[in-house]
Parts: structure tokens; C-alpha cells; sequence
């Protein structure tokens, strides 16, 4: 009998426990509002952070777009001015090659300076058709 009346009964430590377990869950339940308002604090804490960076982060953006633009209009002047550049560069290349023809020389020379080769009788033509 007797081990079947020690089953049946609890155990001293088994009847200290409870107790204790009950004070344990009033404690619990004392501190969940608390627990709640620190937790909605963190989730407040964590959100208003995320504003700032992502305010930081758009501001960011924006200024470095304008940057951007401003560098993008400067580019477009400077190669704006490197063709024009290398237009005239070409032209002035093609210049010196014409001005290594002795005969092109001689053309000039006729027409803006009025000098001929000792054979030649200059004729001017006045009127219409004519040249100046």
C-alpha cells in the first residue's frame, strides 16, 4: 500500500514549487505593461533612426544629382570646345600643308599682295564682271 499512496501524494519540494510559480507568473504579469512600453520604446527608438538615415540617405541623393548635373553641363561645354578646338587645329594643319606648294604660295602672293613674276603684264578688269 504503501507505494501506492506515496504516487498518489505529492512531493514536499512539488508543493513548494507551486507556489512559487504562481508569485513567478503574478510577477510576470506585474512587469508585462512594462515590458510592452520599453518594447513599443525600442520599435519607436529603431523607427525614428531609420528616418533620419533614410532622410540623410535622400538628401544625400538629391544633393549629389545636382552636383552631377552641374559636372555634366560643364562637360558638355568643354567638349563643345574640344571640337571647335580640333576643328581649327585641322584647319590650320591643312593651311600649313597648302603653304608648303610653292605654287599656292605664288597665288597668294598675286592676290594679296599684287607681286608678279617678271613675265607676267598684270591686267585689272573694271566694271561688271570684273574682279574687285
Amino acid at each position: 500500500m504503501r507505494a501506492t499512496s506515496t504516487a498518489t501524494r505529492p512531493n514536499r519540494q512539488q508543493q513548494t514549487e507551486r507556489p512559487q510559480q504562481a508569485v513567478r507568473t503574478q510577477q510576470v504579469r506585474k512587469t508585462s505593461p512594462n515590458r510592452q512600453q520599453g518594447g513599443k520604446r525600442r520599435i519607436r527608438l529603431w523607427a525614428l533612426l531609420m528616418i533620419v538615415l533614410i532622410g540623410w540617405a535622400v538628401y544625400t541623393l538629391v544633393s549629389q544629382s545636382s552636383v552631377i548635373a552641374d559636372k555634366s553641363g560643364q562637360l558638355q561645354e568643354r567638349q563643345t570646345a574640344k571640337s571647335e578646338s580640333s576643328t581649327q587645329l585641322q584647319e590650320v594643319k591643312d593651311e600649313i600643308k597648302r603653304l608648303q606648294d610653292p605654287e599656292y604660295i605664288a597665288q597668294i602672293a598675286r592676290k594679296e599682295y599684287n607681286m608678279y613674276k617678271p613675265e607676267e603684264i598684270p591686267i585689272k578688269v573694271i566694271g561688271e564682271g570684273g574682279g574687285e
